[in-house]
């Protein structure tokens, strides 16, 4: 955000001017039944299939449609879902044996949606396809440190006992990495061909996808919108009181807005709108719906791509650093309720330490770096290095995405002034974070953001096993590519380490490599926004790793 304080009020200025609420505009669709919720968001799935699904938006269905082992509720609280306990030390159904552990699991009793029961050896298969190399797994890390799965009563039974081969702190809130999966609903595909497992219905296509959730799919126009129904008498949730939840999928967040403000939906996602809008939106609610504003555990931050010779010099990723005007960005987008971040983990994040090196709005530092790496000003302002290469730089991000649109602009005047050339491609979110981001096409930078949980560590972002490419199915979340010893040394300890001030130590350790060396550029944590009609009862909206608006859904109702 190379810019001067005055250029950007102006900049927000005339982009929120240009900004309509156009309520009165949009054609109001009918109003849902008492028996059914609209959620509107702004991002499709791009997966339904755990194993495979990267998106938000996927979590956001999936919490209906399948049951976690354990879950968390809008406290951040965990509880026992599709399991009869948590194993714990004290109880011993967890042991630790050296650096080995033995977990023992007691699955509760469920039908997936076609009325076949869960059984433990939907979780030994499960994990025997997580473990193949050639299945393109998102990550596979956990899954690789487990030693076998056994079914305690047989593969028909409920009791599960997990070998680990070496120590995992949080190795108790799920019972293998992707938990159950229906073998005889996938199997066939897989056996077919592991490396196209992620094409085949199951999680694609409603008519092969089941679940053992309070919800089942029952159809997915793609770009469009999505819908699932209860399912009765589940032996978990009972039978909903909302029958049916249908997701419309309006990328553009203004229309999202317009949406809501016309009635044609009951919900906006916290995926859905921008914080800035959600403050309009709190003004001109006059009772209509009610505007969540929620902590979260959510950084915005650009990736760097270690592959382009142009950020491989840590020089350069500091000048980038010290060349954007964050905290302006912050107060004059935000109000300051979406402060600047300097690492990796949100301030709430237990590992989080405000002890890291930083990188304040200072342009004169960032010219000072760039001359030091080599670059000399062209005769169009723009630098170039010795071999005359000039630094230009593009950034992709989510389209449609209006408060990150206006954030690219303002970071591409902020970089112009020191003297760097930024490019704007953006994409479909399904794109962006199905193909250009996972698979690591992106030239330069991505700017997105992290949801994580408590117990998220650095282990599946930044270590150098964790780099997706083609040889291991682009499993891994380490996008930029970066690679450090010591990094891969503290993340590993931090993920292994059962004792809470060791493990906390750890991630501080990490969080100061990181702000050392930058694979990514923090941006701002966000808040997590959502809205609702007032009379949708239990709606508790969260954002967390894996847990989001519909962790309750089979609670809710119309009042």
């Amino acid at each position: 955000m190379r810019v001067r304080w005055d250029w950007l009020s102006l900049l927000l200025v005339m982009l929120l001017t240009l900004v309509m609420w156009p309520a009165a505009g949009v054609q109001a669709q009918p109003t849902a039944g008492r028996d059914t919720v609209v959620i509107g968001i702004s991002q499709e799935p791009d997966y339904l299939n755990p194993m495979f699904a990267e998106m938000s938006a996927a979590a956001s269905v999936q919490s209906t449609i399948f049951t976690a082992d354990v879950e968390r509720d809008s406290a951040w609280k965990l509880f026992p879902q599709g399991v009869e306990y948590m194993p714990s030390l004290k109880d011993n159904t967890w042991r630790l044996d050296g650096e080995k552990m033995t977990l023992v699991w007691k699955v509760k009793a469920r039908n997936w949606s076609d009325g076949k029961p869960v059984t433990c050896g939907d979780y030994v298969f499960g994990h025997s396809v997580a473990r193949n190399e050639q299945v393109p797994v998102v990550v596979r890390d956990l899954t690789t440190r487990i030693a076998n799965v056994v079914c305690s009563r047989g593969a028909e039974g409920l009791d599960i006992t997990v070998n680990w081969k070496d120590r995992y702190a949080f190795a108790n809130i799920s019972v293998t990495q992707y938990g159950a999966t229906p073998r005889h609903a996938l199997e066939r595909y897989y056996r077919d061909n592991p490396a196209k497992l992620n094409e085949a219905p199951y999680g694609n296509d409603p008519k092969f996808t089941v679940g053992d959730g309070a919800y089942r799919l029952v159809e997915w126009r793609k770009g469009s919108s999505l819908t699932v129904e209860a399912v009765p008498n589940h032996a978990i949730f009972g039978t909903p009181r909302v029958k049916r939840i249908t997701w419309r999928f309006v990328p553009d967040t203004n229309a999202l807005v317009a949406n809501m403000l016309s009635g044609a939906i009951d919900v906006v996602a916290t995926i859905g709108i921008t914080f800035d809008q959600a403050v309009q939106l709190d003004k001109q609610a006059a009772g209509r719906f009610k505007v969540y504003f929620e902590p979260a555990l959510t950084w915005e931050h650009i990736d760097l791509n270690f592959d382009n010779p142009l950020l491989q010099d840590v020089r350069v990723r500091r000048a980038l650093a010290h060349g954007i005007n964050r905290e302006a960005i912050s107060q004059q987008l935000f109000e300051g309720r979406q402060p600047v971040s300097n690492t990796y983990l949100p301030a709430r994040h237990p590992g989080y330490t405000d002890a890291v090196q930083k990188y304040p709005y200072d342009p004169a530092r960032a010219r000072a770096l760039l001359q030091e790496a080599g670059f000399t000003p062209g005769p169009d302002g723009i630098l170039r290095n010795a071999a005359g290469q000039r630094l230009s730089l593009e950034l992709n991000t989510t389209a449609g995405n209006r408060i990150r649109e206006q954030v690219e602009q303002i970071i591409q005047q902020n970089l112009k002034d020191i003297g760097i050339e930024i490019t704007i491609q953006n994409f479909p979110a399904r794109v962006y974070f199905g193909e250009i981001t996972n698979q690591r096409k992106y030239k330069a930078l991505a700017m997105y953001a992290w949801t994580i949980a408590p117990t998220s560590d650095c282990a599946e972002l930044y270590t150098s096993e964790s780099i997706p490419n083609e040889k291991n199915g682009w499993a891994g979340q380490n996008y930029p590519g970066y690679k450090n010893a010591d990094m891969d040394k503290t993340c590993k300890a931090a993920r292994a380490e059962v004792d809470e001030a060791k493990r906390i130590q750890l991630l501080n350790e990490s969080a100061q490599i990181f702000a050392r060396d930058l694979p990514a550029l923090p941006l701002y944590n966000r808040a997590s926004v959502s809205a609702a009609k007032p009379g949708l009862q239990n709606y508790l909206p969260v954002q967390l790793s894996g847990t989001y608006e519909t962790w309750n859904a089979s609670k809710w109702y119309w009042q």
